[in-house]
């Protein structure tokens, strides 16, 4: 079996997201590809977190076990917002869609399994049946086009060929509505790799208490403003946030740029509890089951201060309204002081696919859909 992942994601990139743990697993049983798109000049200028592996763009490498295939143009299609430019939109989406490189262009028509990762990747589904007929398509739903803000033609061209689909991957349940339908969807929520907090990392943090968040998705700085002021013998620790944590300042508020999610686990295993400081600008609800940083800290058994809309139902998870004071104060007060077990019930990614490859072997990758009054607003 050979088996091609195309996403804007890349599989080197020091951030980490659910398919990469995917696409590892699978390099663990068969040959496979990872070729992502959409790196550009215009990209890079916008601050593509794939910019450090532009000298390695356009050549093949293998990374731990995965071939690797970073396209990267002078342009890349983006969005046109205005609506009576939709037609130059399509256009600039059509000429990239014949530029393929040599290499990705043969994975497209030897592979025999494609995963598709929601954002840019949607536009060569119609390729991929054309060149590579017999080829299962998965699709990795990893957001909601709307969420990522894809342009209208990325949006149409996947409701257009959403029946080439083979198996629509659902990670929660809240996001079967925005499929076209509902009959090729299972639903696998996210893995965790319980080797990570198996092992022993040492002390990354000194004398001071502290507290973790990674990434950038949805970030609200102001969460860390109100906190730190509110707890000034609490030190916050925010890794990777980029741009939007610019403007942060305070004794104890520590800035750290990207680093390799396996530089970022020590931090978490030693924190005091983790932070998933989303922007309530319309979130998805779909979060609560999505959420790798939430995820993650229950795997390490720290707990987690987050929204409500991202809270669910998980262990060791304590909410706040974003911009209340009160609330923030009060959810990192209980964190500070639970002394109740946090188990994490997540399934492996191996367990994850396994799903994938063979779901009808699966009754729980059954989807369900919540009634409109469980639904979170």
């Amino acid at each position: 079996m050979k088996a091609l992942f195309i996403s804007a994601h890349d599989f080197r990139s020091l951030r980490r997201a659910s398919v990469h743990f995917i696409a590892g697993e699978m390099a663990a049983r068969c040959t496979t590809r990872f070729f992502s798109v959409g790196l550009s000049l215009l990209s890079q200028y916008r601050g593509d977190t794939r910019t450090g592996l532009a000298s390695d763009a356009n050549r093949l490498v293998t990374h731990q076990g995965v071939q690797c295939y970073l396209w990267k143009m002078l342009w890349h299609p983006f969005h046109i917002r205005r609506p009576g430019l939709r037609r130059m939109e399509a256009a600039m989406f059509r000429a990239y869609r014949t530029m393929v490189p040599a290499i990705p262009q043969q994975w497209l028509r030897d592979s025999n399994i494609v995963f598709i990762e929601s954002g840019l990747a949607v536009i060569f589904i119609e390729d991929i049946k054309r060149l590579n007929p017999n080829a299962r398509i998965i699709y990795l739903a990893s957001d909601e086009l709307d969420v990522i803000d894809c342009a209208a033609t990325i949006k149409s061209e996947f409701k257009r060929n959403f029946d080439k689909i083979d198996t629509v991957r659902l990670p929660s349940q809240y996001m079967a509505e925005s499929m076209p339908h509902s009959r090729t969807s299972i639903l696998v929520p996210h893995g965790v790799d319980r080797s990570i907090a198996a092992k022993a990392y040492p002390n990354p943090y000194g004398p001071r208490r502290s507290c973790v968040a990674v990434g950038s998705m949805l970030f609200d700085a102001s969460f860390f403003r109100i906190a730190a002021a509110a707890f000034p013998d609490l030190d916050f620790h925010v890794i990777g946030a980029g741009r939007a944590a610019a403007d942060l300042k305070g004794h104890n508020i520590i800035i750290h740029p990207e680093m390799a999610y396996a530089a970022t686990l020590p931090y978490v295993q030693h924190a005091a509890f983790g932070v998933a400081a989303y922007r309530h600008d319309n979130s998805p609800r779909y979060l609560i089951d999505t959420s790798l940083k939430l995820r993650q800290f229950g795997l390490f058994s720290i707990p987690a201060v987050c929204p409500y809309f991202a809270l669910g139902t998980a262990s060791g998870r304590f909410g706040y309204t974003p911009g209340d004071a009160a609330s923030i104060a009060s959810a990192v007060s209980a964190a500070l002081s639970n002394r109740a077990p946090i188990i994490d019930t997540s399934q492996s990614w191996s367990e994850v696919v396994d799903r994938l490859l063979s779901p009808a072997d699966f009754p729980d990758t059954k989807l369900w859909v919540a009634p409109a009054e469980d639904c979170i607003a």
